[in-house]
Order: structure tokens, then sequence, then C-alpha cells
């Protein structure tokens, strides 16, 4: 029987940091946050199951008033504690907690538990407007919880904003007390790979990207894969069948993770419109926004649940700090599902897709997304790289000439590692069907580029520079003293699963 921590598959960071939480010895209060469906609940029941100890798991209801959900806490303390015996009715949270603290404590005592486990699932939903459920806690953690030192509760929430507005970044409350915090973030495309191999979807590294490009990381999207069907044939029945659960997604998943839902909806759009990325000031002027506070926050919360990178320009100038959209899924509704007509959902949508995927514009879109793919896995980049030992910053660049330089021509570098050993890797990223060869005329461009990015920055470091391919790369006369490293998929994201 596999033991508990090996039950829970790719997440050995979180498995790691529960690990230290048991054997701390003393009282924790852990919060947990990520998107819709990404696994928090999973993660925690999996892992303390069969550990021997105490655990009890409340949930809130979305949108229930107050009553209601203190009902459902006393339900779950009568299962719990009392044998189903019945507890009178409670009328705050302040006295659910002082309740469910003297049960606790007398349980520890006669049953002699090492660790007692409160997981409150979707505390956001049980922390209603005017419930005084902060409060409440807040007092009960420094009075009663804190001091027993078997006790750790876990705090867990889907809503990022509300998370991180009331526990993690709050300047008064229960922000001081959170003693770990976990960001549970969709699974990596190497992951990914490993979770369809271990269901016994066996699928090329390039089906793997394919695959990823359109429904990213997540779990319980993954979790719907039909192993009889192609990687076409599975996005066409998740995304543009009648019932498809990821057809409706999109609104579903910022309604549940953001107050104000359209606001955010609002910015990744704007950002799904500009592949190369926006600065904030432009996305300001998008937006017709007057403030930048509120926007600042947004977009760190988008950044926090994953939807967006933030891509820091060389020499670090932040006024051109770029955001650019990253998650998979969002962008493939944005760019694909949104768009489609009526028709094609009642008509299972097969058809549709097989047609869209020989398009030009599916080419374009896939380019893009590959390249994304690359941003988000940097550190397998390094890795193959071999920069492990070897200090670096990552970047971008980006150089448009003032209007009647006709000597200078605009360049752009969507990754850069600008290393301590005197040397800048300057990324290039094509994503190919087939081995990617260079032409006279790319190679041309190739070249311009490193001159042009040489003269403007003056940079006195050797440029070396790297091509990363998804299926390989064919040298020729044209790439022979131009290309310094050859990366593909394989080598990158491959050797690591």
């Amino acid at each position: 029987m596999p033991t508990p921590s090996n039950r829970v598959f790719g997440r050995a960071r979180e498995v790691a940091l529960l690990d230290a939480v048991c054997a701390s010895g003393k009282a924790e209060l852990v919060a947990l946050y990520g998107r819709r469906r990404v696994g928090k609940t999973y993660l925690i029941r999996e892992y303390f199951t069969g550990r021997g100890s105490l655990y009890c798991e409340f949930t809130g209801q979305k949108d229930a008033p107050l009553a209601v959900q203190l009902t459902h806490f006393r339900e779950v303390l009568e299962s719990a504690f009392y044998r189903g015996r019945p507890l009178p009715r409670l009328r705050s949270w302040s006295e659910a907690f002082s309740t469910l603290a003297r049960a606790l404590g007398a349980t520890i005592q006669a049953q002699k538990i090492e660790r007692a486990v409160i997981f409150l699932d979707e505390l956001p939903w049980m922390a209603a407007p005017k419930s005084g459920l902060i409060q409440a806690l807040d007092h009960s953690w420094n009075t009663q919880f804190s001091r027993m030192p078997e006790v750790i509760v876990i705090l867990c929430g889907s809503a990022a904003s509300w998370m991180l507005d009331n526990l993690i970044h709050a300047k008064g409350g229960l922000h001081n007390r959170i003693t770990r915090q976990i960001r549970l973030l969709p699974f990596t495309l190497p992951e990914v790979a490993d979770f369809l191999s271990r269901r016994n979807i066996r699928l090329t590294l390039s089906a793997v990207i394919e695959l990823y490009m359109a429904i990213g990381g997540v779990p319980h999207y993954l979790d719907q894969l039909d192993k009889r069907l192609s990687v076409d044939q599975n996005i066409a029945a998740l995304c543009f069948s009648k019932d498809g659960i990821l057809r409706t997604e999109f609104t579903t998943l910022f309604r549940a993770l953001f107050g104000e839902s359209d606001v955010y909806e609002r910015i990744v759009r704007v950002l799904a419109a500009k592949r190369a990325g926006v600065t904030r000031n432009a996305l300001l002027a998008a937006l017709e926004a007057e403030s930048g506070g509120s926007l600042n926050r947004r977009l760190k919360e988008l950044e926090e649940a994953g939807f967006i990178a933030r891509i820091t320009p060389y020499e670090n100038r932040k006024k051109n700090t770029l955001h650019r959209i990253v998650d998979p899924y969002v962008y493939f509704y944005l760019s694909w599902i949104e768009r489609a007509p009526d028709g094609v959902f009642r008509a299972n949508g097969e058809k549709y897709w097989l047609e869209k995927r020989r398009t030009r514009a599916y080419e374009a879109w896939a380019g893009y997304t590959f390249e994304n793919i690359c941003l988000t896995h940097v550190p397998l980049i390094q890795r193959a790289l071999r920069l492990d030992h070897v200090s670096f910053a990552v970047g971008s660049w980006c150089f448009v000439p003032a209007k009647g330089r006709a000597d200078r021509s605009g360049a752009q570098i969507d990754l850069l590692f600008d290393r301590d050993d005197q040397v800048i890797s300057l990324c290039e990223i094509k994503r190919n069907a087939e081995r990617f060869s260079i032409d006279k005329a790319y190679a041309r461009e190739l070249r311009r580029k490193i001159e042009t990015f040489q003269s403007v920055t003056r940079t006195r470091k050797h440029i070396q520079l790297v091509l990363i391919t998804q299926n390989g790369f064919k040298p020729n006369i044209w790439s022979e003293g131009l290309i310094d490293i050859a990366l593909s998929a394989e080598e990158i994201f491959g050797t690591t699963h």
C-alpha cells in the first residue's frame, strides 16, 4: 500500500511542506489557495488519509446565509466529536469555534492524539460579509487553538482575491498568525506527461504539448480525457461539444476566483489581444482606468492565480514591464471556444476543430502558445542550458526605433538570460511540426536582431544565440556559425519525468 505522501501525485514541494507541518510539534495555521479545480481539497484529503491523525473537514456553501453555514458546521461537529448526538443551535462563529476548541481539547486528551487536523474548505464562502468569521477565528486561534500543539488548522479557498486580501496580505487579523502558506498551481508540462502515463494514456511529447496548449495542467480537466480518443478528439469533446466541461468553464472560473469578476475578465481580454504583452500604462489606457492602485492589485492577483505573467525587461526598466496572458485554457477559450458559432456545439464540434487545426490562424496561435509554455517553464530551460551553478537574471527585450531613424530597425527578444559569467543567452522560440531549419531570410533576420541588441544595449558580454524548437533542429549552411545551442522540447521537458 502506498504511503500517504506517495498517493499525492506531482505535488512534491507541497507534500514536503505538509511533512514539515506535521513534524513541527507545534500548532500550525496554514493558508492554502489556488484556482478552482486545481486539486486543493484532493491534496489535503489524500495527504492526511491513513495517517492516524484526527481529521475534521468543514466546507463552506456558496451564497448560503450565516444560519445555514453554522448549521452545517454544527452537523460536522456532531458527527466528528459527539457520535451524532445533537448540539444546541450555534448562534455565531465565536460560539462555533469555541465549541470546536472544547471538543478538540477533550478528544486530544482522551485519545492521546498526536495531530488533529481542522480543514476549513472554501473559507471565503463561509466568511460572508458581516458574518464575523475572521474576527472569531482570529480570537479563537490566539486564545485556544494556538495553545494546542497537536492542532493543525488549514484555511483553504479558491477565491484568490479574498484569500490574498484577508489572509496573505491582510494588515491585521489572521495575517500575522499564518505559519505556512501553499499556493497550489496547475501541473507543469512534464507533470502532465507523467500524469497521463500513470492513467495509461500514452502520448508522444509533441502530442502532450498540443494538449497542454489547449487545456493546461489543471488536474480536473485532465481527468476528463478519454484514452480511446486522439488529442484533437479529446479537445473537441471537452471544448466544442454541447456537454463539454470546458465550453463554459471560463466565466464560472472567474466568478469563483474574483469579486468583480467582470473587471478581471476585461483585463485578460486586453492582454489576449496583444500577444507580445502589454505595459501597465497601455493597460490603464485600454481599460480607461483613472487609478493604477486597484489595477496593480488585480494584476498581482491574476499573476498569483497563474493566469498572467510579468515579463521583466532587460536592464530592469520597470516602466517597460510587460504583462502577458500565459494560462493555456484561458487563452484557448478566448481564441477559439468563445469565437465558435453556436451551431458548432450542437454538432459535436469535432469536424469544426479538425478544420481549424489546418489553418494559418491556428499555426500563429500555436506559435505564441508554445512561447508561453517556454516562458512558464524557465527553470527547465535553465537546467537544459546547464545554468544550475551560474547566477543570472531572466528578462525580455524590445526596441522600437524613434520615428525617422531609418538607420535602425526594431527588434524583440521574448526570453534572455543575462548571466554572471559574461554571457547573454538570447532565446529564439519556434514551434514546428517537423525538424526546424533556417533559411537565408531568417538567418539574416537573426543576425540583424543580434546586431541591434548589441548596438542599443552596448553590452560587452558575449552573445549566445539559443534556438528552442518543439520538434528538433536540422543544421544547414545558414545556421552554421549562427546558432550556438539548439534545444528541442524533448531536451527541455522530456528529461524530468
